[in-house]
């Protein structure tokens, strides 16, 4: 079994990002999105982390990627699914910390809470039925609470993730759900995807019961309980490409994590005259694949704003 990240089935759920293609000197597939305003396209990892096999060979698979005519590749990757970091620096043109994660490690030992998060999770347990289900019985509600998470903040693009990804979700191998019910309504959810030992946050959403309950506290809580085969559970990090610490989505994950673990962006030019051509008008502000980031013309409008 490979990871479901690297799978086909995965990677056709997220069609509304881009085409699937194979790359299997990875041992993976990226999507091929198309460049706004021109017929070329580039290449992306799979949300929300690239898994590529630790021998992977990455000069290869960037050969692969350049010979379908691709512009660019960007991958986002972390500190378990990927190669050594050397092996990135010396292939891709771009390699950067991206975000924090901020991670529980069983090999650390239990979980020592702090007074909010003690606090929380006691409230929550008292108010709302937590446990382990199956998705796929619960799919219908699922939709539900993550469509009004996407109204809630303006969600669109990647996060606007099609009735596909959901219903692929709900019949893949190493897929683990938690919720929480009240009055037997689920009212917050917990997705996690899981392969040999290593858990990945994918999708959490909740209902303003489950706000106003709790939920998602005792959700986390339960699942570091549940997850007991998997000795590293990641919860990802905050909104954004940010740490910043007065974030509350940061707060809530830090109070889950006993580590903080490093994610990688590595960008990758295949066609450097159709690149550069794109990224005339863009200033160098360290986005890639730059065609991508703000216009000179944006950033001095945000500016003079």
């Amino acid at each position: 079994m490979t990871h479901p990240y690297a799978s086909e089935a995965y990677a056709l759920s997220l069609a509304h990002v881009g085409a699937a293609i194979s790359v299997p000197e990875w041992g993976c597939h990226v999507l091929a999105r198309p460049i706004a305003d021109s017929t070329l396209q580039d290449a992306t990892g799979a949300y929300p982390l690239a898994a590529l096999s630790p021998d992977a060979d990455l000069a290869g698979g960037l050969a692969r990627l350049k010979g379908a005519g691709l512009v660019s590749a960007v991958l986002v990757v972390d500190d378990r699914l990927r190669p050594g970091l050397e092996a990135l620096e010396a292939t891709f043109d771009r390699v950067r910390r991206f975000k924090s994660h901020f991670v529980y490690d069983r090999t650390l030992g239990p979980k020592d809470y702090d007074k909010h998060h003690r606090y929380e999770i006691r409230r929550a347990s008292g108010r709302v039925e937590a446990r382990e289900i199956a998705l796929a019985e619960h799919l219908s509600a699922w939709t539900t609470l993550y469509g009004e998470l996407v109204a809630r903040h303006g969600l669109g693009g990647l996060h606007a993730f099609p009735a596909m990804h959901q219903e692929t979700l709900a019949r893949m191998p190493g897929v683990r759900t938690f919720g929480a019910f009240l009055d037997g309504e689920l009212v917050s959810a917990h997705i996690f995807v899981t392969y040999a030992g290593y858990a990945v946050s994918h999708l959490a959403a909740s209902s303003a019961e489950g706000y106003r309950n709790g939920a998602a506290y005792v959700l986390n809580a339960r699942a570091i309980e549940a997850l007991a085969d998997c000795s590293w559970i990641n919860f990802g990090g905050g909104a954004g490409a940010g740490d910043d610490p007065h974030d509350g989505l940061v707060r809530f994950k830090k109070g889950f994590a006993n580590h903080i673990a490093a994610s990688w962006l590595c960008g990758a030019i295949l066609d450097a005259d159709a690149y550069r051509a794109l990224s005339a008008d863009v200033g160098d502000d360290g986005f890639f694949p730059a065609y991508r980031g703000k216009r000179k013309k944006e950033r001095s409008d945000e500016l003079q704003g």
